[in-house]
């Protein structure tokens, strides 16, 4: 337990460990008070990890999605997620194996210092990128390219699922002319009328699609119940269907195919398709008609998106 308290009065040692505790400790006023919750003999840090995370388990200081996974449902505090704990105290040797466990809220929450204790420690990864280490530069990119792939499969996963059936959570906005209701998969939207049915936010709806194979297109044309209704014979979009159910906000069924007569809508749902038949962003980039979602890296350890249209897109 000296140990532990040498520690955490050590400031290289909180340099090497950093956590929001020490990020606190080390850029805020603070007045140190251990309150020692149970003690030990054994030197075995992994048992002093159980130790504190049965602590943080009985005081439910963990994120909400850790202490979710740990206790039952009904047994969660009012204040749970109000964390001070923002890693697994287990798993506190390897974070990197519970990613599951860490909130969105973590990244985006209103408490100033947790959201600069998470910019800070996204900063110092980026910077990694210019390292005059090499090994640091290789981390960095071995990190990168993981995460990409791991996000491009999932991407595609997720498109794949259209064609069995998936559900989807209704977005209402506001416009100028009334309101907008969309749903969403990965990059693409999918408006849904509301001269047809008014859906409730968040509201679950089933999406489904048909898509007609080239074969089947050049035999029979597009199907009566097309989703862009301006596509050419030449646009893969004049080749899938969009269906949807649900229950509207008064709570009818309602059940139908929607319809999307906007140009553009033909540009986003091509690229839509080809993802759909195993294509890439970088592959629909060359060809015509397409809609292009890119990520780059702004240099100040930031990522932003960049969307853009290909020829004959006017």
């Amino acid at each position: 337990m000296q140990l532990r308290f040498d520690n955490h009065r050590d400031r290289k040692y909180r340099t090497n460990h950093p956590s929001l505790h020490y990020y606190v400790w080390d850029n805020f006023d603070v007045n140190e008070g251990f309150v020692v919750l149970a003690l030990t003999d054994a030197e075995n840090p992994l048992l002093l990890n159980l130790l504190e995370l049965w602590a943080s388990l009985m005081l439910q200081t963990l994120s909400k999605n850790a202490l979710a996974k740990y206790l039952p449902s009904e047994m969660l505090a009012p204040y749970a997620g109000r964390h001070l704990n923002v890693a697994l105290p287990i798993l506190q040797t390897s974070p990197s194996k519970a990613p599951e466990l860490h909130d969105p809220w973590d990244y985006h929450t209103s408490n100033p210092v947790v959201r600069e204790y998470y910019n800070s420690m996204r900063r110092r990864f980026y910077e990694l990128k210019f390292s005059p280490n090499a090994a640091h530069r290789d981390y960095y990119e071995g990190v990168i390219r993981s995460t990409v792939i791991t996000r491009y499969k999932a991407s595609i996963m997720n498109l794949a699922q259209i064609l069995e059936g998936i559900e989807r959570r209704v977005y209402v906005k506001p416009r100028p002319n009334g309101f907008y209701q969309e749903l969403f998969i990965n990059h693409f939207k999918f408006g849904i009328s509301r001269k047809w049915v008014h859906l409730e936010k968040n509201a679950p709806v089933q999406m489904r699609a048909e898509l007609l194979t080239v074969d089947e297109f050049q035999r029979n044309g597009s199907a009566l119940t097309v989703y862009c209704t301006k596509a050419t014979e030449k646009d893969p979009a004049g080749r899938i269907s969009i269906f949807v159910e649900g229950t509207s906000e008064t709570g009818t069924p309602f059940a139908g195919w929607i319809r999307n007569r906007g140009q553009k809508g033909v540009f986003h749902t091509n690229t839509f398709v080809d993802l759909l038949e195993g294509g890439s962003m970088a592959q629909s980039s060359h060809l015509p008609r397409r809609w292009v979602s890119t990520t780059f890296d702004r240099g100040d350890g930031k990522r932003k998106k960049k969307h853009k249209y290909t020829e004959d897109c006017s």
